[in-house]
């Protein structure tokens, strides 16, 4: 499966390791712009929705969970350039996308390495509150021996990250007897991620918000029917104008 225009390249394979299927998408864009955050409603509102149904009211081409920023009180949650809740949580690693696409990954949120994202040139796009770090740098992190929620259970698991200049892969890996696939832990998702060649990777809300959607459709094992409801996607879009919205 594949999608490809002048400003967009999303090549889908699934893959198997060890007794888990990978759904893999590696995305290519022509413009930051094309990294976007799809909110379930406005934030402040309790209001949440399936992933498939978000990806489908922004146009997503292709599209996962995020990190279910409304299902607690701390975090530093910024999106799409908007400063939401300033509450860094030491006990989480933080992922910031900046305005040229790239990814840095704090951990245990470390104030100093965020001032300094804060002054740099580039703006910060978007701050995630999930976690642990996957990779940095291109280094593959060892996992901490503590984390808020089970990292070394077998579990449908999702990350997004860097592997070049506007360049991504998103991964979900189907879990609970899904397709037959028996889940992964977070050290496994690690590991992947390394071997993919990312520079930075980073582990995002699994479980039941572990979807992956592409034009419209569930590429994952996980059923729409079975969706959590969440606050938030990453999603990937096209920057063609198609022209839709133009009236005769």
């Amino acid at each position: 499966d594949s999608y490809t225009d002048e400003t967009l390249t999303v090549q889908l394979e699934r893959v198997w390791v060890d007794d888990a299927q990978f759904n893999v998408a590696r995305v290519k864009i022509a413009d930051p712009s094309q990294l976007r955050i799809g909110l379930a409603a406005p934030f402040g509102k309790k209001k949440t929705n399936r992933v498939s149904t978000i990806a489908k009211d922004n146009n997503a081409v292709v599209a996962i969970g995020g990190d279910y920023f409304a299902n607690e009180e701390g975090g530093y949650v910024v999106r799409m350039g908007e400063a939401y809740r300033k509450k860094p949580l030491k006990s989480r690693d933080m992922l910031v996308t900046d305005a040229k696409g790239n990814f840095h990954i704090l951990k245990n949120s470390n104030a100093e390495e965020l001032k300094a994202l804060m002054e740099a040139e580039d703006a910060i796009v978007n701050v995630f509150n999930f976690g642990p770090a996957l990779v940095i740098d291109g280094e593959e992190q060892a996992m901490p021996a503590k984390y808020n929620y089970n990292i070394t259970g077998k579990e449908p698991r999702c990350a997004i990250g860097q592997v070049g200049e506007l360049e991504y892969l998103l991964v979900v890996v189907d879990g609970r007897n899904q397709g037959g696939s028996k889940g992964c832990t977070v050290e496994t998702l690690a590991h992947f991620m390394a071997e993919q060649g990312c520079t930075q990777a980073y582990n995002l809300d699994g479980g039941n918000s572990a979807l992956m959607v592409f034009n419209g459709e569930n590429y994952s094992h996980k059923s729409f029917a079975a969706e959590r409801s969440v606050s938030d996607i990453i999603y990937f879009a096209t920057a063609v104008d198609f022209g839709l919205d133009s009236k005769e």
